[in-house]
């Protein structure tokens, strides 16, 4: 994927918003590198060294990118190693292989434009790089900086071999009349893109917010460039040519992201949708209704908007305390919950109430999973131990009744030994012994 590279803090701010749509942003600035993660979707790259690398990935840079050594107490997954060919490329591909891929998420290569010709070298990198699974975020990326101008040509032959061009900002133009490449060109060349189609347009699935499929569409360099320039759902159909979504219906959708897939075949674009939805039949997807916290929010949303009468979301909505009150409620008995299908029930109502707060304040559920995302980038966390008016107070221990003391049992009276019965008959003769046979003589 093409990787835009802002060198200057006085970019054009509609480009510097296109930009912004891309998967990843490579800044120069550390400071405009942070507050850019601030507030973009995109994953925020930064150059940087690796003394200042792991503070700059737990104030919210995605990736760091430095020459040298990958720093040994950060995720290798969030660093990038940048390597220079000036003195011969295979020597800078064998250290890229010996050390970067080893030890990194990514690496960075400096070419000419004669490097990137050759091919070979990029290719093998590539396969190699590709073979090695960096953590979640897939196998270790490879990206070339050129020194010099790109050409489409050049984003291509980068695009195909499975690397992303780093271009810098101001090569790249919104439009085709602009000096420089035109965005949407250059996002087709970089990120390899092609079709199967005869008419070479490319698949787009569309998505809202969270991720729910809304439906599929197609593009082209055109409508791609259109699209970002604009910030707004543009397609290319095959009937109409350029379809600005939308606009005619009021059904407009907001551009948020975009991403290639794995085989460089599709995009996703990642949108807010406005209006009654993106079907063509008035829904809001092509494949029905949306389920689970997706729907949840989006009927809470609209509740705040819009509630019928006896609405206890309304209710809520207009008694902070209530809402309060039922939060705290709540999550006392999932706190308080043992089976799993009370676990499930109470958690749900939680989420219920949760989302009606949020819906308050006008925070959505994208809001949430944005913070949800930001935290997972720290380095650095807090111990996580609980506030002391959180924390249940042990049980005072009941004193130990004194042990009684011991008495000695009395002993038994000793058994008498029977003493035989004398015969009534004659004193000569005994009586038996109990359980003495007598015998008769």
């Amino acid at each position: 994927m093409l990787v835009p590279k802002i060198t200057s803090s006085t970019l054009d701010p509609a480009l510097q918003r296109a930009l912004a749509l891309l998967p990843a942003v490579l800044y120069t600035d550390a400071a405009q590198a942070v507050a850019a993660s601030a507030s973009s979707d995109a994953a925020i790259w930064a150059d940087t060294d690796a003394a200042a690398a792991k503070e700059l990935l737990n104030r919210g840079v995605a990736v760091a990118v430095h020459s040298g050594e990958a720093p040994a107490d950060v995720d290798a997954a969030r660093i990038a190693v940048r390597y220079s060919a000036a003195q011969g490329l295979e020597q800078a591909v064998e250290r890229a292989l010996g050390e970067g891929v080893a030890r990194a998420g990514a690496v960075v290569l400096q070419l000419t434009r004669a490097q990137i010709e050759e091919g070979a070298q990029l290719a093998r990198l590539v396969a190699a790089a590709d073979a090695r699974a960096a953590g979640e975020s897939g196998p270790v990326r490879v990206l070339v900086e050129l020194s010099g101008s790109w050409t489409e040509d050049l984003l291509a032959r980068v695009g195909r071999a499975g690397a992303s061009a780093v271009v810098e900002a101001d090569q790249l133009a919104l439009d085709a009349q602009g000096a420089g490449l035109a965005l949407g060109a250059a996002v087709v060349a970089g990120s390899g893109l092609a079709s199967d189609r005869a008419d070479g347009l490319i698949t787009t699935v569309v998505v809202d917010e969270q991720h729910v499929c809304l439906g599929v569409a197609y593009s082209n360099a055109a409508s791609l460039g259109a699209a970002l320039a604009a910030g707004e759902g543009v397609y290319w159909s095959r009937r109409r040519g350029l379809w600005h979504k939308g606009l005619t219906s009021g059904a407009t959708q907001a551009l948020l992201g975009l991403r290639v897939d794995c085989d460089a075949d599709a995009l996703c674009f990642r949108v807010r949708q406005h209006g009654a939805g993106f079907c063509h039949r008035g829904t809001r997807t092509c494949f029905g209704p949306a389920a689970g916290l997706a729907r949840l929010a989006h009927t809470v949303a609209a509740r705040r908007d819009s509630a019928p009468a006896g609405s206890y979301t309304a209710r809520l909505f207009g008694d902070a305390p209530l809402l309060r009150a039922k939060l705290l409620e709540e999550a006392t008995e999932l706190a308080d919950a043992r089976e799993p299908a009370d676990v499930a029930f109470e958690a749900a109502d939680l989420l219920y109430f949760a989302m009606v707060k949020c819906a308050a304040h006008g925070v959505s559920l994208a809001d949430v999973e944005r913070s949800l995302d930001r935290k997972h980038l720290k380095v650095v966390r807090r111990p996580g131990n609980a506030k002391p008016e959180f924390v249940a107070e042990p049980e005072p221990r009941a004193e130990a009744a004194p042990e009684p003391e011991l008495q000695t049992a009395p002993e038994p009276p000793a058994e008498e030994t029977p003493v035989p019965r004398t015969s009534i008959l004659s004193p000569g003769i005994r009586a038996a012994l109990p359980g003495e046979q007598i015998r008769m003589r």
